[in-house]
């Protein structure tokens, strides 16, 4: 039996930004062992957030997030309902919002990810991003990935 997943991207607002409480405890179990954070950066000029909702279940977030003097934005992601993980959700997520959001005042997209999530970087090279470089920040092994628009921006 193939179960299909129906998945909405909504924007994240005040009248919904509690679900991330929830976000908070998984973050704490288990999550911190993947991501460094799951809030987008306060200092950022450009911010597209979003909650990643499946059957209309709160189960993660993604943004993309551009400061004003950076020439990248940098995308944010992450399914916080283990139920949901490894079903290719993370990547029509960001296929999605790469879709709708064509350019984002930038045609160029990095991340980071741990270079020991391997999950993840799978997902990401299956939507088209490829590496970039690695280093070691705070005793971790980050590999920065990056996608190149074939949009031209204005």
């Amino acid at each position: 039996m193939v179960y299909i997943v129906v998945l909405e991207l909504e924007k994240v607002c005040d009248a919904n930004i509690s679900y991330y409480s929830e976000y908070d405890k998984a973050y704490d179990n288990d999550l911190k062992n993947y991501q460094s954070r799951i809030y987008p950066s306060s200092d950022t000029q450009y911010l597209h957030w979003y909650h990643i909702k499946a059957d209309g279940k709160y189960i993660g977030a993604i943004w993309l997030e551009k400061a004003s003097t950076e020439d990248f934005s940098v995308l944010g992601l992450f399914i916080a309902d283990e139920n949901y993980r490894n079903k290719g959700i993370g990547t029509e997520a960001i296929t999605q919002i790469i879709r709708d959001l064509p350019g984002i005042h930038t045609n160029k997209i990095l991340l980071r990810v741990r270079q020991e999530n391997e999950r993840a970087i799978r997902c990401y090279k299956k939507v088209g991003f490829g590496e970039y470089r690695q280093y070691v920040q705070n005793g971790l092994n980050v590999l920065e990935m990056i996608y190149m628009s074939k949009i031209d921006t204005l």
